[in-house]
């Protein structure tokens, strides 16, 4: 098949290395090429000849949609396709890209399948190039049941931010920075489930809430967790299970609102543990850590104003 030149655009190194695995697991011929910020890609495409950008909207300096009206300003890259990756995922910013000129649009947190599926179908509408055959991963399972991207460690190690502390414990404490041992994946929900799992002391039933914040995951389901402590690398959050358990490494997307301000730090994450709070297999309440990727200086100034409220 014929070579392709992409260019991945995100902040957080995370969600740059989760694109890429998938790129490359669909195109293995590709060439790619990465940068941390739009300033960067931009730089990028003046020295290379890029076929197409996977680029991500909320970005310090210069933005996605501003690389994407400098494309299509330039005579070189007016027909090249874009993808916008963010988790902007409202009608106003939607439309915003749409008149800007991008050719694909996805929202965080996503998964595998849908990313591939609409990656594919943009190569093909606009270079005419289709996968390769039988480039799927070994292991689809690996990803969860939804086949999550984010949920699987990146060449069978931890991989962009801290993967290794995620587990899965029945009552046990978690606290920022001070993460369990990692647990087998394929044992996470046997964890979760089995009393026998407990070690240590469940978390003080009379923790003080510090806020609220909407979780999306990229499974599709949603939680409300009540913040029972917060830092700028990570969230503990208590919630009541409604939707299907999110996997281990599972993408998230936290509105964190401050509701004096009406601030809203908008933040890109994954979960990193869970644990059930009662002690049989239908436990309700769950706590969970989330940890950050999200590098952008904005949110985080919005994030640590909040903190500064709540702490």
């Amino acid at each position: 098949m014929a070579a392709l030149n992409i260019l991945v655009v995100d902040d957080a190194a995370f969600i740059r290395d989760l694109v890429k695995k998938a790129v490359r697991e669909t195109y293995p011929g590709c060439e790619l090429h990465e940068a941390i910020d739009g300033r960067k890609a931009i730089s990028i495409m003046n020295s290379k000849t890029i076929q197409l950008v996977l680029c991500d909207w909320e970005m310090p300096e210069v933005s996605g949609i501003e690389v994407l009206e400098w494309m299509r300003a330039d005579e070189r890259y007016k027909a090249v396709p874009f993808m916008m990756i963010t988790s902007r995922g409202d009608r106003d910013h939607v439309i915003k890209a749409v008149q800007a000129g991008v050719s694909e649009y996805i929202g965080k947190p996503f998964t595998r399948e849908n990313f591939v599926a609409k990656l594919t179908k943009l190569v093909w509408k606009h270079l005419k190039i289709r996968p390769s055959q039988g480039d799927a991963p070994a292991n689809p399972r690996a990803a969860g049941a939804a086949g999550v991207l984010g949920a699987t460690a990146i060449d069978g190690k931890p991989k962009g931010g801290d993967l290794g502390g995620a587990s899965v414990l029945m009552g046990a404490t978690a606290k920022p920075a001070a993460a369990p041992a990692a647990a087998p994946a394929a044992d996470s929900a046997a964890a979760l489930l089995n009393p026998a799992a407990a070690a240590k002391p469940a978390a003080k039933a009379g923790a003080r809430a510090r806020g609220l914040a909407d979780v999306r995951f990229a499974s599709g389901s949603r939680a409300k967790l009540v913040i029972k402590d917060i830092n700028l690398q990570e969230m503990i959050g208590v919630f009541r299970r409604e939707d299907a358990l999110p996997a281990l490494l599972e993408q998230a997307v936290l509105d964190i609102v401050d509701q004096d301000s009406g601030e809203v730090a908008r933040i890109n994450g994954y979960v990193r543990m869970m644990q059930a709070q009662e002690p049989h297999p239908d436990a309700q309440t769950i706590q969970m850590l989330i940890r950050y990727v999200d590098d952008d200086p904005e949110k985080l100034a919005t994030l640590s104003r909040f903190i500064a409220k709540v702490r």
